[in-house]
């Protein structure tokens, strides 16, 4: 993904990291940095989560003129970077999966600027007009009313990091779709699937299996250790930055 070489070329050009798993902290490493400039503090996002004061679910529902229903997706899904033309068949998929969907309320949050972006969105748009009555699409949630979707929907479904990165928090799951978020780490409320409409629809359903909800009630985010930009502050008021700007390969063996 370009995401992927651009993240990379970022941490090639600094100096201090921060990471929000010890997986994460070995990667930076590999990549050639000082161990002693790699600093595993967890994830930024979980304090949002933990400060922020989230509506209630009538506040939330008066603020997006949308009521949740018996069952309840937000659905988040981003064009795959250098796979050509393949994101609109991998949406129309999925499309094809929530169509089928019987006592389903779905929320969509719109595509981001990359290639494809915007047939994704006239796709949305198109299905939200055939499906007024179920479901709704916006450009952008906006991180307080997104955070405080996902108190009340019963998955994330699509290609979103956030699925990842904040979904387990709250404890509902994630069906991650395709490979774009190949390489991050798996709580195990993350189904992941293929980009067919079977395996999609075979996912979508293991969200309501008693067995998986049982998973939910005991799940964990792996990011969260404790306040993260506490332990950033903290480290940049004692680290030393002596002749940091001179950076050295550091070969690994």
């Amino acid at each position: 993904l370009i995401d992927e070489a651009i993240r990379h070329s970022i941490t090639k050009m600094s100096h201090l990291h921060f990471t929000a798993a010890e997986k994460y902290k070995e990667r930076v490493i590999q990549l050639g940095e000082k161990p002693e400039s790699v600093f595993c503090t967890g994830g930024m996002a979980i304090e949002s989560i933990k400060n922020l004061s989230l509506l209630s679910k009538r506040e939330l529902e008066e603020d997006l003129n949308f009521t949740f229903g018996k069952k309840n997706l937000l659905v988040t899904f981003h064009p795959v970077t250098l796979e050509d033309n393949s994101s609109k068949k991998q949406f129309s998929n999925l499309l094809e999966s929530l169509s089928i969907l019987e006592d389903t309320k779905i929320i969509f949050t719109k595509s981001n600027a990359d290639t494809y972006g915007k047939v994704i969105n006239e796709m949305i748009d198109r299905f939200v007009r055939s499906n007024k009555e179920r479901s709704i699409a916006f450009s952008s949630l906006g991180q307080l009313r997104y955070l405080s979707c996902l108190k009340f929907v019963d998955a994330i479904v699509g290609n979103s990091s956030s699925g990842l990165l904040e979904a387990p928090s709250f404890k509902i799951a994630t069906v991650n779709i395709g490979d774009r978020q190949r390489g991050r780490l798996r709580p195990d409320s993350v189904i992941d699937c293929d980009t067919s409409p079977q395996s999609i629809n075979k996912s979508i359903n293991k969200i309501y299996s008693k067995d998986f909800k049982k998973v939910l009630s005991e799940v964990k985010n792996p990011l969260d250790k404790g306040r993260a930009s506490k332990k950033i502050k903290r480290i940049l008021e004692n680290v030393s930055i002596e002749d940091i700007l001179k950076k050295k390969f550091r070969d690994i063996g």
